[in-house]
């Protein structure tokens, strides 16, 4: 009897635990594909803020007056997508300031780049 009770366990196991495990693989490999096809290059927002700090720095650290190909010649470490961005976005012109670059370029300029402060 104990035995006949044992089998009846492992078969209604069985029964109810591989249509389960049939589920979750097709699932695991669709994920796994999706994963596969993202983009290697994606940036977190993180290095995203850091990337576009770094280039304020930059354009800040300039001597102004500046021409528009001076200061696309300063600039480094820029992917190649974002420095043609860069080069058609900036107008062809001599900027008195880094914040006319930034304004330039639809970026916030002195206090309005400056972090907020909650006290008043």
């Amino acid at each position: 009897m104990k035995k006949t009770m044992i089998g009846w366990t492992m078969t209604l196991a069985l029964a109810l635990g591989v249509p389960m495990f049939a589920a979750v693989a097709p699932a695991m490999a669709k994920g796994t594909k999706a994963a596969d096809k993202a983009p290697s290059g994606d940036m977190s927002e993180a290095d995203k803020v850091k990337e576009h700090n770094k280039l304020r720095g930059q354009i800040a650290k300039m001597k102004y007056p500046a021409a528009k190909a001076d200061i696309v010649s300063h600039v480094k470490g820029m992917k190649a997508d974002d420095k043609k961005w860069f080069t058609e976005t900036l107008p062809d012109k001599t900027f008195s300031s880094a914040d006319e670059v930034f304004q330039a370029l639809g970026w916030p300029t002195g206090e309005e780049a400056a972090p907020s402060g909650g006290a008043k």
